[in-house]
């Protein structure tokens, strides 16, 4: 092994970059970085389900200019294999690149899941979005449902998509009928029952439907649902399923994502660790993914005599739900353990966390203009666990 260390991280999302900062942090500079991304650009995505309603917008960044004062080296190509026992990666520019660590936070793949209905998927669905609101102002919708797929998804954002949706044509004397229909047996089920108790009251105070059921597809004027009779729709936005991408050399879980430990090592591949969107966790969430990449960076460190013993990974599932312009809150603890317990409570003022995820890259994207807070009607949205079922 060199003196220094050469840890390679790949990819160019929120957990790439956590554990590039993580990694920093840890080792004090007793470590050459490089990441790899198959773009400079760097899009922050958490505020882009605001946007078709005018109350947020996604962020763009170039990695050069938001890692200028880190010590990292750049290289821009996709990770294609690996070969664990040569500690070597081949990319898709056909490269290869060794390493003594290798981080896969390359993140997933999302493709359009519900046939016939609009599949929200984030800034390049607002103008979708704003002609379905344009319609319903017209009187041509009058009936909209927010549908979720089944598969892996995260669900968080059709919830702020049917709350959004209804206070804004409310705001505009609109008549409209707004439905979630879900996989779900209970609204946010993830969070907990608490938290689910509180998101369906707001449900019920904005007149949103919720109907625990598969979509199908979209057909003129309904939802096809598995099992049960269609539900009627003039619109239906979906959101869109998580897909792994595969690579040569590296084990993958029954969904196709890889498998790792409590401390984001790869199964059978020395040196080799993942962490995000691509693991078989099963909530892909940014907030999660930049948790597994300091759990990842704690490991890595202390793995090559860098750093402390690693904590293991330990979820905190934080959400923010952008309701509109309902001032209500929602912060929902819950820890998971054979004593199970929760909490809920919905408060009327206050304000809701931040949405950017990581506890390094949010101070790093507030520094470069990301906003630290969301609109003051968010609900706040946290459950604390071991990540047991």
């Amino acid at each position: 092994m060199a003196e220094r260390p050469r840890v390679l991280i790949a990819g160019g999302g929120v957990a790439a970059l956590e554990a590039v900062l993580s990694l920093e942090e840890i080792a004090e500079g007793s470590l050459d970085l490089a990441l790899m991304a198959p773009s400079t650009r760097f899009e922050y995505r958490p505020l882009s389900v605001a946007e078709p309603f005018g109350l947020g917008r996604a962020h763009l960044f170039e990695l050069p200019d938001l890692l200028r004062e880190h010590r990292v080296e750049t290289i821009v190509d996709a990770l294609e294999a690996v070969d664990a026992e040569r500690h070597e990666v081949r990319t898709a520019g056909g490269r290869t690149h060794e390493y003594d660590a290798l981080l896969i936070a390359i993140g997933a793949t999302r493709r359009d899941a519900l046939a016939g209905a609009i599949t929200f998927s984030g800034s390049r669905a607002s103008e979708d979005v704003r002609r379905v609101l344009q319609d319903a102002e017209a009187g041509r919708v009058r009936r909209l449902v927010i549908a979720v797929p089944s598969g892996v998804v995260w669900e968080l954002p059709a919830y702020e998509l049917a709350l959004m949706a209804s206070a804004h044509l409310e705001e505009r004397e609109v008549e409209i009928e707004v439905t979630v229909v879900t996989p779900e047996q209970r609204p946010v089920s993830a969070f907990g029952r608490r938290a689910s108790e509180a998101v369906e009251e707001i449900l019920r105070l904005r007149r949103i439907a919720f109907h625990s059921a598969v979509p199908v597809s979209a057909e003129a004027g309904r939802l096809i649902v598995e099992g049960g009779e269609p539900i009627a729709a003039d619109a239906v936005l979906a959101l869109p399923q998580v897909l792994p991408t595969r690579l040569e050399g590296l084990p993958a879980g029954e969904l196709g994502f890889i498998p790792v430990d409590a401390h984001c090592r790869v199964a059978g591949c020395p040196g080799v660790y993942a962490a995000g969107d691509i693991t078989e966790l099963p909530l892909k969430q940014g907030g999660l993914a930049t948790q597994q990449a300091d759990a990842a960076a704690e490991a890595i460190a202390a793995d090559l005599g860098h750093g402390p013993e690693p904590e293991p990974f330990k979820p905190v599932l934080r959400g923010l739900l952008l309701a509109g312009r309902a001032p209500r809150y929602l912060r929902a603890e819950i820890l998971r353990s054979p004593a199970t317990r929760s909490s809920a409570q919905l408060e009327a003022s206050g304000l809701a966390p931040t949405k950017i995820a990581g506890r390094r890259l949010g101070r790093l994207l507030a520094l470069h203009g990301a906003p630290g807070w969301p609109p003051p009607d968010a609900v706040a949205l946290q459950l604390e666990g071991n990540g047991q079922k």
